[in-house]
Formats: C-alpha cells, structure tokens, sequence
C-alpha cells in the first residue's frame, strides 16, 4: 500500500521531477544542498501567482483557509513596512511604547525628540490602522488585493467557458483527483559495471500531479497540467525553456506505476491522454489546450533523459558523494560534455 504519510514537500528522501531538473541544470552539489535542506528556497511573484491560481481553480474549496482578501490602504515604502511588522508583533503593553519601539528600529532618528518620533510613529498607525489590524488576524493565511481575486474570478470564467479545459476540469465521468500525490518506485537495471553499484537499483520517486482522472471501465486515463504563463502566443517556448515535456513523462511513469502497483491494472490496455492548460496571467487571461501526443506515446528521447538523470542520481545516493559528478570520481578528474539535445 502507497504510504503518502509524509507531505509531499517535506519528504526529502524521495526524487521528483523538479529534483531531475536541479540535478541536470546545476550538478549534485546543488540536488544535495537542496534536499537536505541547505538550499535557498524558490520565491518570487510569477511563483506565488502560480500557486494562487492552481489553488483557485483545482481546490477552490480550501482557497479561503489560505489566502483573504485585503482593500485597503498599504505600507507605500519598506520603512512603512516594517513599522507595521514591527507594530503587529510588539511585546510593548504601553501603546505609545509600542509606537516608539517601531519607529526606532523602521526609521532613522537622528536628530529626532523623541517627541518627534512618536509623533511621527502615531500618523503612521493612524493612515495604516486598517492593515495592520487586518494583518493581525490573516494567522498563516496570504493577503491578496481586490485585483487579484478579480484575475482569478475572469481566470476560472475563462477556463469553463473554454470548450476542453472546462470539460478536463469537470471530468465527467471520470474519477477526479487534484494535487494527486503518488509516491513511486523506479527500477534502474542497466547500470554500467564500473561504478560498482548492486545489479538492480530502486530509486525512490514522487510526483504531485494538477490533474489526473481514470475512466476504470474505459481504461482511459487523463493528466492535464496547469500552467501559468506570460508567453501565451508562444507558449512552445515555454515548454522547452522549463522542461515541461519531461514533467509530464515523469507524471505519466508515476501514474502507470500507481495503476500497475496500487490498482493491479494491466497499464498496457490502458489509453492515455496528456495536456497542458496554458493560462495566460496577462492581459485577457486567455486559455489554451495543448495536447502532448509524444508524451503520450512514450518519447523515447525524454525517457531516456529521465532515466540517465535517476541512474547517476542513484549512484550519488549509493556512494553518498555528491560534490561532482560521476565521471569526477571514476576517471582522472576529467569528464566528458553532455551531448546537446536534438533540435
């Protein structure tokens, strides 16, 4: 029985497809310092806009426990910022305490009275008093702005009125999971002799897909993949700049080995369908569908890739070293290019 006991972005003991891309992008040393822990975290706006949107349309019914909706005056300046960080988790009893205490580690004060400064501190409060009483009570939730649920209000209009992505979403009837976590196993068995591994490798694998739906009478399977975008009209661009056709491969492995493993289902009489549903953050929000033929029949390039990637990762795993790559450790110190990718 699968045991997914353990969140998907806490185990660190498995390898997803995200890992592949750290590990063929910046080496071993950097998949190492990632997954235990020593690695920067991913940020950034596109990155949390991404998750938003996936939240709203795939789970919209637990949307609200992690995000509200603020409209409102902001802190227009970083000083503003943190005086209002500083505010909110104040230890001060005396309010004109607390006040000062914020200005002081916000704002410079030489030159400044201390009379000057509260006084100065208490306008702050005053014009801001709004969010940073709301801010008080968002607990661990996001704050997203009025404009913010207005995109994700014309984002899902858009995606239901679009004649596939809509009927995707729905999946009638199909059996329909979102942030379906699988974790999966993949067997590597053609190691080569010189790195002195045991014949046949397990490496641990896991995947968190968008969207996957089983027809269990049809043997029909559909995995569709949400995606962001601010290059809609070449959104082909995107798809190689990110890898995306090596995601879903590595998605589509992880659900045959679910059907074979947890569902005793014979994957060969299975048909299966894979898509992208593009969704452009910009301007009118469009939406396309694309579908991924090759990814459906088994590319045989991307698969490759895949594999390579699992069995060096494995031999990292196996000897513990990671500070290069395999041929660092089994030649002179010398190592050999990478073959560049068909065009």
């Amino acid at each position: 029985m699968m045991d997914i006991s353990t969140p998907y972005y806490e185990d660190m003991s498995r390898i997803s497809n995200s890992n592949i891309g750290w590990f063929l992008k910046n080496g071993p040393k950097f998949l190492y310092d990632k997954l235990t822990g020593k690695g920067e975290e991913e940020t950034g706006s596109q990155l949390e806009r991404g998750t938003m949107i996936h939240e709203y349309i795939l789970q919209p019914e637990i949307f609200y426990d992690d995000y509200a909706v603020y409209d409102g005056a902001k802190p227009s300046s970083d000083q503003q910022k943190k005086f209002c960080e500083e505010l909110i988790n104040t230890v001060e009893i005396e309010y004109n305490k607390a006040i000062l205490s914020a200005y002081d580690a916000s704002y410079s004060i030489v030159g400044k009275t201390e009379d000057k400064r509260l006084s100065e501190g208490l306008k702050i409060a005053s014009t801001l008093k709004d969010y940073i009483s709301f801010t008080r009570t968002l607990g661990k939730k996001k704050m997203i702005s009025p404009y913010d649920l207005k995109m994700l209000q014309d984002i899902h209009k858009n995606i239901f009125e679009h004649k596939l992505a809509s009927k995707l979403i729905k999946g009638d009837g199909f059996e329909v999971h979102h942030e379906f976590h699988i974790n999966w196993e993949c067997r590597i068995m053609y190691i080569p002799k010189e790195w002195k591994l045991p014949e046949e490798v397990t490496v641990k694998c896991k995947s968190l897909l968008d969207h996957v739906a089983f027809n269990f009478e049809k043997k029909t399977c559909i995995l569709a993949d949400l995606k962001t975008t601010v290059n809609i009209g070449h959104f082909e661009d995107s798809v190689e700049h990110y890898d995306y056709r090596r995601q879903l491969a590595y998605y589509l492995m992880a659900i045959k080995w679910y059907l074979q493993n947890e569902c005793n289902c014979s994957v060969d009489e299975w048909t299966f369908k894979v898509y992208i549903i593009a969704v452009d953050t910009t301007g009118n929000h469009e939406i396309r569908v694309f579908r991924l033929p090759d990814i459906e029949d088994g590319n045989l390039a991307v698969l490759h890739e895949i594999y390579n990637a699992l069995e060096e990762i494995s031999w990292h795993q196996y000897t513990n070293k990671w500070d290069h790559h395999i041929d660092y450790y089994i030649n002179d110190g010398s190592e050999f290019l990478k073959k560049p990718k068909p065009e």
